[in-house]
Order: structure tokens, then sequence, then C-alpha cells
């Protein structure tokens, strides 16, 4: 995979959904320090298994002195809104980070697609507005405020920063694609929102561990601004028909999502970090045949009841 080798890279939340395969991948050539708190003692063997250097560590603690020094940091780490330390973490946290590793070559920091204000029915672009996504306000809240915080910070510092927007990061761990398709797999019904098509780009592990690497290479000081999601536009319905078709069984909706459905403008993704390689089909036929790979918290979709 191309991107970082021989760095010392830092790699926030590396337990979770997300920076778990990014730290597995970038062990393979660079010397990786995995922070997370670690609860599962099992992540914590394979992560070390993989070759990273574990880091125990809860990013609400505001004493960063004894984390090591790095060359590039990848900040994937958050807290959903329903816990108290959410803003801490995903807002203050970001910005202490970026101060700790203010000589950093480069700093990616995981944001989400949930930060723009609702366009209707359309891809988000990268110079549309903020916003607060309908069922998690006070986690687009606290992720816009990252955004804004970092941006100030990398341009007192000179730190060269990535954001990487996400839309919907999918893969055997876990994620919402993933959680619509176990749910069609166990014959239950798949929350969708009522009125408007539910159109999402899914983007597979394989897509986002290559794209969070590449970001590194793109960073700027101010703050490079980019989505991270699938090429392949795709209606719940149309992904989970797929997965139906494939374990053959009927899909059933039920239109009762509190949260709008977005999917984002991958132009500047596709020019800056390159094209994606798995297609929506074949990551849904992987997600079927790995659901023993699930993480105990796989369906830690945000927001009621579904996204």
């Amino acid at each position: 995979m191309a991107g970082l080798s021989g760095k010392r890279v830092l790699v926030t939340g590396a337990s979770g959904l997300v920076a778990f395969p990014v730290a597995t991948e970038l062990a393979k050539a660079n010397e990786v320090h995995a922070l997370a708190r670690w609860s599962d003692p099992e992540q914590k063997r394979k992560m070390e298994a993989a070759g990273a250097r574990t880091v125990t560590f809860d990013l609400a603690n505001p004493d960063l002195s004894s984390l090591p020094d790095v060359d590039v940091v990848i900040n994937y780490a958050v807290l959903p809104q329903q816990y108290a330390q959410s803003y801490e973490v995903n807002t203050a946290a970001t910005g202490r980070l970026a101060r700790r590793y203010r000589d950093a070559e480069a700093f990616v920091h995981g944001g989400t697609g949930s930060a723009y204000e609702y366009q209707g029915e359309r891809a988000l672009r990268e110079d549309d507005p903020y916003g607060l996504h309908a069922s998690i306000e006070n986690y687009a809240a606290s992720k816009i405020a990252s955004e804004f915080l970092l941006r100030h910070v990398s341009e007192d510092y000179g730190l060269p920063v990535t954001i990487v927007r996400i839309f919907s990061f999918y893969g055997p761990r876990g994620g919402a694609i993933t959680q619509r398709i176990d749910q069609v797999a166990a014959g239950q019904p798949v929350s969708v929102y009522p009125g408007v098509r539910n159109v999402y780009t899914p983007l597979y592990e394989d897509d986002y561990v290559e794209k969070t690497i590449a970001a590194a290479g793109i960073a700027k000081v101010g703050a490079e601004v980019v989505n991270v999601g699938g090429t392949e536009p795709v209606t719940i319905q149309e992904y989970c028909t797929i997965a139906g078709e494939i374990l053959g069984k009927e899909p059933v909706f039920v239109e009762n999502s509190k949260a709008w459905p977005i999917w984002g403008d991958t132009t500047k993704m596709v020019a800056l970090l390159g094209p994606n390689k798995v297609s929506v089909r074949e990551g849904v036929r992987r997600v079927i045949e790995s659901r023993r790979e699930r993480l105990a918290g796989a369906h830690h979709v945000v927001g009621e009841p579904t996204e």
C-alpha cells in the first residue's frame, strides 16, 4: 500500500472500527504507537501481534506529556454524544494533540460528513456550510468545533493538517452499512428516513485505510479538507437488496429514521488521493462472509434509530 514508510506514527482511537485497521496496516512499515483505552484485552493483543506498540491512554486526560514523540499523527479518537466527555475528547483533545505535536510532519484528523448543513437531495461538497445533523446535534457540534480549533492551531504552529470528512466507512468490524446488512441477514427491519431517497456513499475498509494513510501526504498549513467516501452513491434500499440477493432474503424497510441521509461529493478525494478499489457489491459480499469478525459494539451507529 502506497503511503508512509519508516515513520513514527501515533494513531488515536486505535481500538475502534476505523483506526484499528489503519494502525495495523501502518505497522507493516512504520513504528506505530496505537493509542486507546484498550478496555478489550483481545483487541490490544491483536494490535501488538500486528507489530504496533499499544499506548493505554484516555484522551480526556489533559496531560499528554507521557505520549511518545512521533512524526505523524492520525487522530481518529471519537466519543458519541451520549458520553459525558464527548466534547472533551472530540474537541478539546484535538487541540491538545495539535499543541503536543506542533512539530509533526503531518496531522490527519477524522472529521465527519455529519458536520454539514443539510442541502437536500444532493452530494455535499467541501465548501458547503456547517450545520447540525438531525438526531446527533451535539456530536456534529463537537466535530465542527474541533475543525475550527484545528485550523486555528495549524496556522498558529505551522502544522500541516488534513481533515478527512468521513462518509459511511464500513467493514468486517462494523459500521452503519454493516449494521444494516446484518439486519437483513437476521430478518430484521431496516430503518430509513421518510420521504427522500436514502443515498449514501459507502467506503469499504480496504479503501478507507488506504485513503487515511495517503491523507498524510496532502497535509498543509491551514488544513486541507477532503470528503472521503465511496464513489458509488447508493441508497440503503439498493445495497440491502444486494445483501438480500446474496443471502436469499427479502429486506424489509421501515420509514422511521430521524437522521437525514448524507452523501459526499468525492471529486476532490479522487483527484488528491486516488480512486477506490472495492465496489459496493464486493463490499457487501465481504461483510456477509466476515460476520465472525464483528466488534462487540460493531453497531454503534450514532443517532436513533439509525445512522
